[in-house]
């Protein structure tokens, strides 16, 4: 995932992989996967922001993810 990702994959973050931490886009005890097509690299902030659940993200057509309030 470092290789690939290189950086956090939020829209417009760069902090850099060796910061970030693996987070899976559909949890496995959600019948997710645990490979690497499923995962991204996210910095702590975006990570704790992806299992907030007043936000959503959406893929964006690069992988990135884009971080949004829910309505």
């Amino acid at each position: 995932m470092r290789l690939r990702d290189q950086q956090c994959r939020a829209e417009g973050c760069s902090v850099p992989a060796a910061w970030c931490e693996a987070h899976h886009l559909k949890p496995w005890t959600q019948g997710g996967r645990t490979d690497l097509n499923d995962g991204v690299l996210l910095c702590n902030h975006h990570h704790h922001r992806a299992h907030d659940r007043r936000y959503e993200a959406d893929r964006l057509p690069n992988g990135d993810l884009h971080f949004h309030r829910r309505p």
